[in-house]
């Protein structure tokens, strides 16, 4: 059974998690902002159809029903459009530690969507699952997401020097962002 809830809401956003029925709306999302995608994300190295939004929505609702990963949408609450995904996805049940993943469609980017769903997943995982431990992994030349990180208030914990290949094949850094209690979540 599960232990997360179906969704989470903000103020101006519902965190939801995805259904076989959202893999269009994902792939539209995803297409639409591919090109900044490209850079960041792992899984966007090739053009994203809707095969791979459907196998991500299985494979988000396989692990939220066996209570391991939080995968959502977000989606604006004024009219239900996607906009872009997070994820708060176990690192060690035994801890508990958790790390934040996050997305936004290109067109709602620099509006604070991402802060705000990375604000609630955060108190989240520290209120309700008992997390001692949660993480942000960023690519060194993501300035956008450290952002979100320091905004926060995570700590810069370390930088991994020269440990993964970016979708271009350029060698890239990794910065762990790090918090310990909601306590040290900046106000919103």
């Amino acid at each position: 059974m599960t232990r997360f809830p179906k969704e989470l809401e903000t103020e101006r956003l519902v965190l939801r998690a995805l259904t076989p029925r959202d893999a269009p709306g994902l792939h539209e999302a995803v297409t639409a902002s591919y090109p900044e995608l490209h850079r960041w994300m792992p899984w966007a190295k090739a053009p994203y159809g809707i095969e791979e939004a459907r196998r991500f929505c299985a494979f988000a609702r396989k692990r939220f029903e066996e209570g391991l990963d939080f995968h959502v949408l977000l989606v604006l609450a004024a009219d239900r459009s996607i906009i872009g995904s997070a994820g708060l996805q176990t690192r060690d049940p035994d801890v508990p530690s958790f790390e934040i993943g996050y997305w936004l469609h290109t067109a709602y980017v620099g509006r604070g969507f991402v802060t705000e769903a990375a604000r609630a997943l955060t108190r989240f995982a520290f209120d309700r699952l008992g997390g001692r431990r949660l993480e942000l992994r960023i690519d060194a030349r993501n300035r956008r997401s450290q952002a979100v990180a320091e905004r926060l208030g995570y700590e810069w914990e370390a930088t991994f020097g020269s440990d993964h290949r970016d979708n271009l094949g350029e060698v890239g850094d990794t910065r762990i962002y790090a918090m310990f209690s909601a306590g040290q979540l900046a106000p919103a």
